[in-house]
C-alpha cells in the first residue's frame, strides 16, 4: 500500500470516529419519566394485630369440689348450657349431720327435766371419752395427711377430706361437751334454756342454708353462646375456688386488636376504615374493618429491638368474618393522610437548590429545572401545590450526574 493510500483510510477513519463522537454528544440521553396526573396520595402505616372475641367471660366455680362433668377446649356452647358440675356427696352428707343435730337439740329441749340423773352423766361421759378419741385419731391422721400433701405424695383433695373430718370431729366432740353443760346447766337453773337451744339450732341453720346454695351453685350454666376457648381442669379433677377454671369467648362477635405508637394513634378517628391483610396458605387475603375503640392510655412495651415504645390499643369491627380464626395473627394498614385528585411526585424525583425544592422537567425534549411548591407528603411522595402541571413530563430519578439544563432526552415512561 503506498504512502497516499494510506494517507486516505487514515481520513477515512477520522471522518467516521468524528461523525461518530457528533452524532453520539447530539443523541438524547434516555431517562425514566413520569407523565403527572391527579392522582391520590395516601400515608399509611402497618402494624401487626390479632383476632380476638369481643367478650369474654372467665367461669370461677362457688366453691371447692371434685368435678364430675366440665365441657372441653374447643366446644362450641349455648347460652343456657351445662357446662361444669361439682360433687355434692360430702356437701349433702354434712346437711343430713346437720339436720340430725337439729333434731337431737329440740328432742332434748323437749325432753329436758330439771332433774340430772348419773346415768344420763356417764352416759354423756362416753360419748364424750369416745368423741374425744375419735378426735385424737383424726388429729394425728391429719398431721400425717398434712405432711404427705406438702411432700406431693397425695393430692389436695385427699387432706382436704380428712381435714374436714377432723373439724367434724371437734365439732361433735364440742357438740356432746355443751350437751353436758346443757343438762348441768338444766340442773341447776333453767333460766335461758329455751334461748340456748334456739340459738344452737339457729346456727345448725344457718351451715345449713350455705351448703343448700353450695348445693344449687353446683351447677354452671353458659351465661352466653360461645366456644369454651381455655379450661384449666378436667373431669375427675378438682375445681378451686379461688381461681378461673374455664373461659368462653363469643363465636360470632370477633375483633381485630393492635398496638400502636401512641404518636400514630393521634392521627386515627374512630369509625375510620383499615386494611386487613389475613395469611391464608401462600396467598394474603385483604379484608376492611372500622376502628371501635381508641385507647385512652398508653402502656410501655418493649420493642423488638429492645427499646421502650409507649403504645396504644386499637379495636377494630371486621366487615368480613369468613374464615377468621380466633387468635390468629394479622396485618393492619392504618391510613393517617388521604388525599383524592391532587398532583404528586415521587420524593426521588425532587432535588433542593439553595433551599428550593426542584424537578427536571421534560420541555420540548429538553432538560429544564422547574421549581416546585410542596404541601402534604408521604412517605414517598410529595403533593405539587405549585410549579407544575397535569400532563407535564419530570425525570423520576433526579440523583443522577447527567442531568443538566438543556441537554437532549428521550423519555422512558415508568410505569
Amino acid at each position: 500500500m503506498n504512502k497516499k493510500v494510506r494517507i486516505i483510510l487514515i481520513c477515512i477513519v477520522i471522518l467516521i470516529v468524528t461523525a461518530y463522537i457528533v452524532i453520539q454528544k447530539n443523541k438524547p440521553l434516555e431517562f425514566a419519566t413520569k407523565t403527572l396526573a391527579k392522582e391520590t396520595l395516601i400515608n399509611d402505616f402497618k402494624e401487626t394485630g390479632k383476632i380476638e372475641a369481643n367478650q369474654q367471660i372467665y367461669i370461677t366455680p362457688k366453691y371447692s369440689s371434685k368435678i364430675i362433668f366440665i365441657k372441653e377446649d374447643g366446644d362450641r356452647v349455648e347460652k343456657g348450657d351445662l357446662i361444669l358440675a361439682l360433687d355434692t356427696s360430702d356437701l349433702v352428707t354434712k346437711k343430713r349431720e346437720l339436720s340430725a343435730n337439729i333434731s337431737a337439740l329440740s328432742g332434748q329441749e323437749e325432753m329436758s327435766i330439771p332433774t340430772l340423773y348419773d346415768s344420763q352423766l356417764q352416759s354423756l361421759d362416753i360419748a364424750i371419752q369416745l368423741a374425744q378419741k375419735q378426735v385424737d385419731e383424726l388429729s394425728q391422721d391429719n398431721d400425717k395427711y398434712l405432711e404427705l400433701y406438702k411432700s406431693g405424695a397425695i393430692p389436695k383433695s385427699d387432706y382436704e377430706k380428712i381435714n374436714r373430718s377432723y373439724e367434724d370431729a371437734k365439732k361433735a366432740l364440742a357438740l356432746k361437751q355443751n350437751e353436758k353443760t346443757v343438762l348441768i346447766d338444766q340442773s341447776q337453773e333453767k333460766s335461758g334454756s329455751k334461748e340456748f337451744y334456739s340459738a344452737q339450732k339457729t346456727a345448725l341453720s344457718v351451715q345449713i342454708s350455705d351448703i343448700d346454695d353450695k348445693i344449687d351453685q353446683s351447677k354452671v350454666y353458659a351465661p352466653l353462646s360461645g366456644i369454651v376457648t381455655s379450661v384449666s381442669a378436667k373431669n375427675g379433677g378438682f375445681a378451686n375456688a379461688t381461681m378461673p377454671i374455664m373461659e368462653i369467648s363469643t363465636s360470632d362477635d370477633i375483633i381485630a386488636v393492635c398496638d400502636v405508637l401512641s404518636s400514630d394513634a393521634l392521627a386515627l378517628k374512630e369509625n375510620q376504615k383499615v386494611e386487613i391483610l389475613q395469611k391464608i396458605g401462600e396467598d394474603t387475603v385483604k379484608k376492611s374493618g372500622l376502628i371501635i375503640e381508641i385507647g385512652k392510655y398508653a402502656k410501655t412495651k418493649m420493642s423488638s429491638l429492645g427499646l421502650e415504645e409507649q403504645r396504644v390499643e386499637i379495636k377494630i369491627k371486621l366487615d368480613d368474618v369468613k374464615n377468621i380464626i380466633v387468635g390468629s395473627d394479622i396485618d393492619i394498614i392504618f391510613e393517617t393522610l388521604r388525599l383524592d385528585n391532587v398532583l404528586i411526585v415521587p420524593k426521588s424525583a425532587v432535588f433542593e437548590y439553595e433551599n428550593d425544592k426542584y424537578v427536571w422537567k421534560v420541555q420540548d425534549d429538553k432538560l429544564a429545572k422547574a421549581k416546585i411548591e410542596t404541601g402534604h407528603e408521604s412517605d414517598y411522595e410529595y403533593e405539587v401545590i405549585s410549579g407544575l402541571s397535569q400532563d407535564d413530563i419530570i425525570i423520576v430519578e433526579a440523583n443522577n450526574a447527567q442531568l443538566k439544563e438543556g441537554i437532549k432526552v428521550k423519555s422512558k415512561e415508568n410505569k
